[in-house]
């Protein structure tokens, strides 16, 4: 499990139990401003190099979005995001109760995210 998977875990735990008991304590608040300031070290909240997007999640995203397969793959791999960790970012970045944002989260089915995951695999494969 990467570092980001297990910050994301630890985030969905806390976050349940304060929805649990109604608020959060002090340090349940200074918890999860940790983990938070943690996950945005991760690579896959780095801020992009293409500055009309905030951070490199997003922007490969959006190469998704935008039907650029390959370049999506490509960008998965230069910036060193394994497929797990890119789709744990779109699961915590993008709301689809959001109208913005349900686009871009309808376009990733489960035969899609399987399609990334061996693509991205033979991708890394094949630069070994």
């Amino acid at each position: 499990m990467s570092e980001q998977a297990k910050i994301l875990e630890e985030l969905q735990s806390l976050i349940m139990e304060i929805l649990k008991t109604g608020s959060a304590s002090i340090e349940q608040g200074n918890k999860l401003d940790g983990l938070e300031a943690a996950l945005f070290k991760q690579r896959c909240f780095k801020q992009s190099s293409n500055t009309t997007y905030e951070n490199q999640g997003e922007e490969i995203a959006y190469l998704f979005m935008a039907d650029k397969y390959e370049e999506a793959i490509d960008k998965l791999y230069e910036y060193k995001i394994n497929s797990n960790d890119f789709f744990g970012f779109v699961d915590y970045h993008f709301d689809e109760d959001e109208e913005d944002d349900k686009e871009i989260m309808d376009i990733f089915t489960d035969t899609l995210v399987q399609k990334v995951n061996k693509d991205y695999e033979l991708r890394c494969q094949s630069n070994q």
